[in-house]
């Protein structure tokens, strides 16, 4: 498949993954390190967290049933275990990962993985949801629709309003010299004048989310918008992460970068791009080691 600049509606997300292209996650791997650019990322349950709370937010805007499609409830108690997300997707035999004795009955104080297990093999293909998490997802999409995005501009529309209208997981391809890019948008909305790119993100809590956002998520928010920027030709775009924490209340919150920290962040996301299709070119070579960094101590 050619893949030529613009936009991909209804590209399922596993076709777009295998799509070889410049990415955020794989610039901010390399952004941390050649060789963290190398490792493989296999699934987590907390990213499935995330999968669902999106899902349940396209659902409640748009009437359909991609979380029922996806997720089924699990009575299991207790948190999913981390790696059983990763098994399912890439699936792996579950009945290899019971913990056993030599004499071939199940180990005790297993029992948590192993009725987790039991349930997930009552749903082949299906990813487990807990129904304490299933709680306070139910939680956190009720206030999600109730943010009013454009609040300080006087715009009190709220999510609820504004996502019924807007498409979901939407591929974007774009060209910058020899360099290919992609990117997967979560929520896009296109008008005469302006495009709208929205992020949903769940966090610990909101703190956690500022210290990503200055460490990580500005790279994201960069290239995303550097790439409609090319595809959306003399449209304005406007970008926002809309972010739900985990923690009681459950405050959704929106937030982007600074307007007086975009140039800088704009001229280290080019140099960015430069050097990791310099390491493509040469063949992807480790590093196994990271340049030096002075720390600024804060002493009383």
């Amino acid at each position: 498949m050619k893949l030529i600049e613009g936009t991909y509606l209804d590209t399922p997300v596993k076709e777009y993954r295998k799509w070889p292209a410049i990415s955020y996650s794989s610039l901010a791997d390399f952004y941390e390190s050649q060789d963290h650019a190398l490792m493989e990322k296999p699934a987590k349950s907390y990213f499935e967290f995330g999968n669902a709370f999106e899902l349940m937010i396209e659902d409640r805007a748009k009437g359909t049933k991609k979380f029922s499609e996806r997720f089924f409830t699990c009575e299991a108690s207790g948190e999913m275990p981390k790696d059983l997300a990763g098994w399912i997707e890439s699936g792996e035999d579950l009945n290899t990962k019971y913990k056993l004795n030599k004499d071939g009955g199940r180990r005790g104080g297993s029992e948590r993985i192993h009725n987790w297990l039991d349930e997930c093999q009552a749903n082949k293909g299906m990813m487990p949801m807990g129904t304490e998490q299933l709680e306070t997802l139910s939680k956190m999409v009720d206030n999600f629709m109730l943010m009013q995005p454009f609040a300080d501009i006087g715009n009190t529309s709220t999510m609820a309003e504004i996502l019924p209208v807007a498409e979901f997981q939407v591929p974007l391809v774009w060209y910058v010299g020899k360099m290919r890019k992609k990117a997967l948008v979560d929520c896009l909305i296109e008008t005469n004048t302006r495009v709208y790119i929205f992020d949903i993100k769940t966090a610990a809590n909101i703190i956690k989310f500022k210290k990503m956002l200055r460490d990580r998520y500005w790279l994201q928010e960069v290239h995303y918008t550097s790439g409609a920027g090319w595809i959306f030709t003399g449209k304005e775009i406007v970008w926002l992460f809309l972010v739900s924490p985990k923690e009681a209340p459950w405050v959704a919150q929106p937030f982007c970068i600074d307007k007086y920290s975009q140039d800088a962040v704009y001229d280290e996301y080019s140099e960015l791009c430069q050097d990791y299709q310099k390491w493509v070119d040469d063949g992807r070579p480790p590093k196994g080691w990271k340049n030096l960094e002075s720390v600024r101590v804060f002493i009383k």
